[in-house]
């Protein structure tokens, strides 16, 4: 099965494309599947409950979904102060740079050309997703992976096609470094906001490292062309949910709980399934 990202991407050396790698927005999908309770964890709208809240007018629920996400009230956030600062920083580059940014893109570029460039960046990540799956003894998801990389490197086109999954049956899988450690017991630490990243971790951030060493782009392309490949990657992941993060921030009081409440259901929903 396909993993969606819930975690920030690699944290680039050079900072002007780091404005195109935000993860946070990637998962702004899961803010609809939210759960009942976790761990005691009550359900609301991203804010803190004050007490027991009940749905007043189910028609106007039905007529428009409102995200659930599970409410850790009394979750130690020991950098609060450092991560709201981050966090309103981010708020202001993604509301004048990279939605803007985002939406030209999906409204410039037709769809088959997006889904062709989106196919090469998940191609070139198979050796990330490989070297992984064998770290956590998978070692048919690993022969699945390289066979996929095989197959859409040749027949496919350098990956702009996906005969593996279309003609073969063979799907990816993804995963990444930080899925690894998980599987080993690490910790997530403490809940981080970076800049341009948003939502992430201590394990999350160190994670990436060891996984930006196993893409194979800066391997074979010389700076400053890696990291922009790195960061259009990214961009090109991030476009499509670009107008979702300014939908999303004006339906709560306190966006910054929302955020990371959902990141952190998000860190759980992983380790449990």
């Amino acid at each position: 099965m396909e993993r969606k990202a819930s975690s920030s991407g690699p944290v680039f050396p050079t900072g002007l494309v780091r404005i195109l790698a935000v993860s946070c927005l990637i998962s702004a999908g899961a803010v609809f599947s939210g759960c009942a309770s976790v761990n005691g964890g009550s359900i609301h709208d991203g804010r803190v409950p004050e007490g027991d809240a009940a749905a007043e007018n189910t028609d106007d629920a039905q007529d428009q979904v409102t995200p659930l996400v599970v409410g850790y009230d009394e979750y130690r956030d020991p950098l609060i102060s450092i991560n709201r600062a981050i966090f309103v920083f981010n708020d202001v580059a993604y509301r004048y740079l990279l939605i803007p940014a985002g939406t030209g893109y999906v409204n410039i570029v037709p769809d088959p050309a997006r889904r062709g460039i989106r196919n090469i960046f998940h191609n070139i990540r198979a050796p990330i997703y490989a070297v992984n799956n064998l770290l956590q003894a998978k070692p048919r998801s690993t022969g699945k992976n390289l066979a996929r990389f095989g197959i859409n490197t040749t027949v496919g086109l350098l990956g702009l096609f996906d005969p593996a999954k279309n003609w073969f049956d063979i799907p990816r899988e993804d995963t990444d470094f930080d899925e690894t450690l998980a599987g080993f017991g690490v910790g997530y630490g403490v809940y981080l906001v970076l800049p341009f990243f948003g939502p992430s971790d201590v394990r999350n951030s160190l994670s990436t490292f060891v996984d930006y060493a196993l893409h194979p782009v800066p391997h074979f392309t010389d700076q400053p062309l890696s990291t922009a490949i790195r960061g259009l990657d990214y961009f090109q992941e991030y476009a499509p949910d670009a107008e979702h993060y300014r939908d999303l921030h004006s339906k709560f009081e306190d966006p910054y709980i929302f955020y990371r409440n959902l990141y952190l259901q998000g860190k759980l929903r992983d380790e449990e399934y």
